[in-house]
């Protein structure tokens, strides 16, 4: 099979066209845009790759999370804007995981045509003001009566919020001797009781847009839930953040084979060695973040080595960000602000969770000192 009919090598070839003509060619501009271009997203329709995760039968092209990883990579490599990367990796994951994945029958029967058109976008609503995603904070309920749920609550950080019709809502469907069961419910945004609100401002990442709704007796539907009631924590939460990282380990070695290669057109004899070990350690990552998507691919409930696996990378990531860093600062570029907003954004997209990923290192050591024979 030559690469012109294999469908995943045509969709990736694709997608470095599109990030070559519509990100790389307006970088500049883009990685610091606090709004993301409605044009940016009409060209991500129109090209065809909003569909790239979805089912076939539904008009997408079935991409797993390999597949999925290679695209996140390409667009970062090619294009040099993470944030734009992420928007569309919301959107394919979304998709995937919530409405291909979990969705009622006639939920997929009514969205999946509209997001492999690209016609319209999710957003997974979790977080909440003041109190992040910890589920002992989390403080929206859905309560159930006839055939509605009524959500009141609000929820802040959501990515691609401002661009989003419908939202994955994370809400407290029962609660019993302190212990709360969550439930995920689709909740559209011309819903009674629903208006948006700017959420809480993040400064990298951009354009990638994150807002915030706020639910006021909001009715939807009981055939809105998502998945199992009560289930939503592990299958909605823990999964998806879960697969979101192993299938996002791509976008991150994407976007500093783009700062490897920002600096090497800068750098010297006296940087040889240096720029050397970063882009063997780049090779290591990307043998890394495939496996990751391979596991992403074929993992059921048991996630725990999906979580130390990546843990591992994320340590190796940071490194080879500050060898990065490192040689940036003996270079004193001043003249190309993309390459420092690129280093922005990838340093501090590695803070993300870092006191979740504190606790689980944490976790992991002591299981090792009380029991070394099992290493």
């Amino acid at each position: 099979m030559t690469p012109a009919d294999n469908p995943k090598m045509q969709a990736l070839s694709k997608i470095h066209h599109f990030a070559t003509t519509k990100i790389k060619s307006r970088r500049a501009e883009l990685i610091a845009a606090k709004v993301f271009p409605e044009e940016l997203w009409h060209d991500f329709a129109n090209s065809g790759l909003a569909s790239l995760s979805l089912p076939e039968e539904y008009g997408g092209l079935a991409a797993d999370y390999s597949t999925l990883s290679l695209a996140g990579r390409t667009l970062n490599q090619v294009g040099g804007v993470p944030g734009v990367t992420m928007v569309f990796m919301a959107h394919w994951l979304m998709s995937k995981l919530h409405i291909a994945g979990d969705a009622p029958s006639a939920l997929k029967q009514q969205l999946l045509p509209e997001l492999a058109k690209g016609e319209t976008t999710l957003s997974v609503a979790i977080s909440e003001p003041g109190a992040g995603a910890h589920p002992k904070l989390l403080k929206t309920t859905a309560r159930r009566e006839g055939e509605e749920y009524i959500l009141n609550g609000e929820k802040a950080f959501l990515t691609n919020g401002p661009i989003a019709n419908h939202f994955i809502v994370l809400a407290i469907t029962d609660e019993a001797n302190g212990k709360k069961a969550f439930s995920a419910i689709l909740v559209s945004a011309d819903s009674e009781g629903f208006r948006r609100t700017e959420g809480v401002k993040i400064d990298f990442l951009h354009p990638c847009p994150h807002g915030g709704i706020i639910l006021e007796n909001c009715r939807v539907p009981i055939a809105n839930l998502i998945g199992k009631e009560g289930d939503a924590l592990n299958r909605t939460s823990l999964r998806m953040r879960a697969i979101e990282d192993a299938t996002g380990a791509g976008s991150q070695v994407g976007s500093m084979y783009c700062l490897l290669s920002d600096v090497a057109t800068h750098a010297t004899e006296i940087q040889a060695l240096k720029i050397g070990a970063i882009a063997t350690r780049l090779k290591a990552l990307d043998v890394i973040a495939a496996h990751l998507a391979s596991m992403a691919n074929t993992t059921g409930d048991d996630l725990q080595p999906l979580l130390e696996l990546q843990l591992g990378f994320h340590q190796e990531c940071k490194a080879c960000a500050d060898a990065l860093e490192e040689v940036l600062e003996e270079l004193a570029i001043s003249d190309q602000p993309q390459i420092s907003l690129l280093v922005r954004d990838i340093s501090k997209s590695l803070t993300i969770a870092r006191n979740a990923h504190t606790i689980r290192l944490t976790k992991i050591g002591r299981t090792i000192i009380n029991n070394p024979a099992n290493l």
